[in-house]
């Protein structure tokens, strides 16, 4: 797989979930906090992780996982730098877990109520300045004019077939060309439209840069299944491709960002509610579901951080508390 298929390929999971799906699934107590609220935070709230759960269940990454570039088990990474975004993120519901569990403990003092508010309410600011990192996605037709770009993309097609002895009729190299040109269009709407919505959810941007720099082999994979069940899938021509490979990678860990960001618009809204239904009396806030919410969040992020070699998501941690 090149370059310019894999850059696509990750927008395209990246904007995968595209419903807005919390609106049919979120309780009802949400819906009055939507009303109290306003519609300008409506217009910021990211579309929620449903729509692809049945897509992660059917996932290809049960028996077959991608590869990093290097090594026969290297896992897919990206250098600890852009790590530390994320590593932020999950920073940040580490502690609003183990504020919210002290409240459960009947330790709910209005000082700490005021803190929790604070953490909830304020933007806060995962990605720094001094970061000097950011979402990659480059323009796989370099930035060449149209029909030039698509061109050039089907001549290196055409020699990566010919450096896999794989053999395609003159027939569909004839109409190649035709559909890069409806592909780069689509590409092009993809990348502006996943731009607003980082703009508008500084995690969803956190999780991205990470997964967007992240580097695959890409020309094979480690299979996790039996050897029968693989003898099995080549009879029946279903073995997956380090495509389909790569895809179920970055779909399932996208699944797991929108959990995570679902689950903190979530966790604002029923703060509100709390807020709104005792009066601003932080003695009769009920934080049960608030908890719930926010463990919802951390179960997220950790099963997000599991994709990541562990000893890189120790030291961006590390590095993160540190300020």
């Amino acid at each position: 797989m090149n370059n310019r298929q894999y850059k696509f390929l990750a927008l395209w999971a990246l904007l995968h979930c595209q419903s807005n799906a919390f609106e049919c699934y979120a309780p009802d107590r949400r819906a009055v906090v939507m009303q109290t609220i306003g519609s300008a935070i409506l217009s910021t709230i990211a579309p929620s992780a449903f729509a692809l759960e049945n897509n992660a269940e059917n996932s290809e990454l049960s028996m077959a996982q991608p590869l990093g570039p290097d090594g026969e088990s290297s896992r897919p990474s990206a250098p600890i730098e852009y790590l530390l975004p994320a590593a932020r993120v999950g920073i940040y519901i580490y502690q609003l877990v183990a504020l919210v569990e002290g409240f459960h403990a009947n330790d709910q003092s209005s000082e700490g109520v005021a803190k929790l508010e604070k953490l909830l309410l304020s933007p806060q600011r995962f990605i720094r300045a001094s970061d000097q990192v950011d979402v990659s996605r480059d323009d796989p037709y370099k930035n060449a004019l149209p029909i030039a770009g698509e061109i050039g993309v089907a001549k290196e097609k055409q020699k990566e077939r010919q450096a896999n002895s794989v053999q395609v009729g003159l027939l569909p190299q004839f109409f190649e060309v035709g559909e890069l040109v409806g592909e780069r269009r689509q590409w092009n709407q993809l990348r502006a439209t996943e731009r607003e919505r980082e703009n508008a959810s500084e995690v969803r941007r956190a999780l991205n840069i990470y997964t967007t720099n992240l580097n695959f082999n890409r020309n094979k994979y480690e299979w996790k299944g039996s050897k029968e069940e693989k003898r099995k899938r080549i009879r029946s021509d279903q073995l997956p491709t380090t495509t389909d490979v790569i895809r179920s990678d970055l779909d399932t860990r996208d699944l797991y960002r929108n959990q995570v960001q679902t689950a903190l618009d979530d966790a604002k809204a029923e703060y509100l509610y709390q807020k709104r239904e005792s009066g601003d009396d932080a003695s009769k806030f009920d934080f049960t579901e608030l908890l719930g919410i926010l463990k919802q969040a951390q179960i997220a992020i950790d099963k997000w951080f599991n994709f990541i070699p562990k000893r890189d998501v120790q030291s961006a941690l590390e590095l993160a508390k540190q300020g």
